[in-house]
């Protein structure tokens, strides 16, 4: 039997991943914030271990005795973006986990993002960090910490490996987190009440959580230290409109939403919108958006269909009571 710990286990993914080990017959310990809303994964049988991911000495502790850390702690983008936050978990929790597994000699497994990295061309498992990034906080810290990664993997032998999800919906152990402020399944939410009119205009790579969790895994188990994998869904990225109007097509719900255009000069909208998903829509990106091919090979990835994967989502939003009828 395998243990793992998991950061970041309350949030959509971490608690898909959480859930997924267990059903294999994995051991699951998470580190938790004390007072933070961890009973939905006591009640399926996780181990918690109080602790937060900014203190080094909680991150090691709650990391002994386990054969595996699988990282998913994130603060993410948002029209409110808060540097210093950021960096704390974003940066210095990251720094913390890969110390925990080089103490303790285990596999670190590392959530990442794609905004870092040189994307004129199709993003695939070897695109590299671009010479020059956007400034908003969460490219700027996630990109500190895959860089800080990709370091000790190559200058200390660091045993650690990068998954990157695409826009990441569907269910998960606590329905709270899963449906935060930051959260596309909280989009989904409000656009299957119509209650969201219109939504900036760029492309996500789509994929359900559960995808997501199950590439994490088999990155723990099968991957190569330094890789970095693809999370992403079955077909090509899409606008946010366009995802929000396959769910309202699912749920037969009438309303649609259309997509904007972002003037970066008016700062009602760059208020409204914050400065990551600004910077993305000012973007040209190429057309296939993605290739992973490599993930689906090494990892034996087999993601969900888009309209498979709504049709759960939507089904659970219906089950918690999220969507009127």
């Amino acid at each position: 039997m395998t243990r793992y710990l998991v950061t970041g286990a309350t949030g959509l993914i971490g608690s898909n991943i959480a859930r997924l080990l267990l059903a294999d017959g994995d051991d699951v310990r998470a580190l938790v914030r004390p007072g933070s809303d961890f009973e939905p994964l006591t009640a399926i049988g996780v181990e918690p271990f109080e602790g937060d991911i900014t203190d080094k000495d909680d991150v090691v502790r709650a990391a002994e005795g386990c054969d595996a850390v699988i990282n998913s702690a994130a603060v993410l983008g948002g029209a409110a973006q808060q540097i210093d936050e950021q960096r704390a978990t974003n940066i210095s929790g990251a720094h913390h986990v890969f110390d925990a597994g080089q103490a303790h000699g285990t596999r670190v497994v590392t959530l990442s993002t794609t905004t870092f990295f040189q994307h004129d061309t199709s993003l695939t498992e070897d695109s590299p960090v671009a010479a020059q990034w956007n400034d908003d906080p969460y490219t700027v810290t996630k990109g500190a910490a895959y860089q800080d990664a990709m370091r000790r993997v190559a200058d200390e032998g660091a045993d650690i490996v990068v998954v990157i999800p695409g826009g990441t919906f569907g269910p998960g152990v606590s329905v709270k987190r899963a449906l935060g402020a930051t959260s596309y399944n909280r989009a989904l939410r409000g656009a299957l009440n119509g209650k969201i009119p219109e939504y900036v205009s760029y492309p996500v790579p789509w994929v359900f959580a559960e995808d997501v969790a199950a590439a994490s895994i088999a990155a723990a188990r099968h991957g190569k230290a330094g890789n970095k994998y693809l999370a992403f869904g079955v077909e090509d990225a899409q606008s946010t409109a366009a995802w929000l109007n396959v769910a309202c097509e699912v749920a037969g719900v009438p309303h649609r939403v259309e997509d904007v255009v972002i003037d970066p000069d008016d700062p009602e909208m760059v208020a409204r919108y914050g400065d990551t998903l600004v910077a993305l829509s000012q973007r040209r990106f190429p057309v296939p958006w993605f290739d992973n091919s490599r993930t689906r090979a090494e990892l034996g990835y087999a993601p969900r269909p888009l309209r498979e994967a709504m049709e759960i989502t939507c089904d659970w939003l219906r089950r918690e009571g999220q969507i009127r009828d």
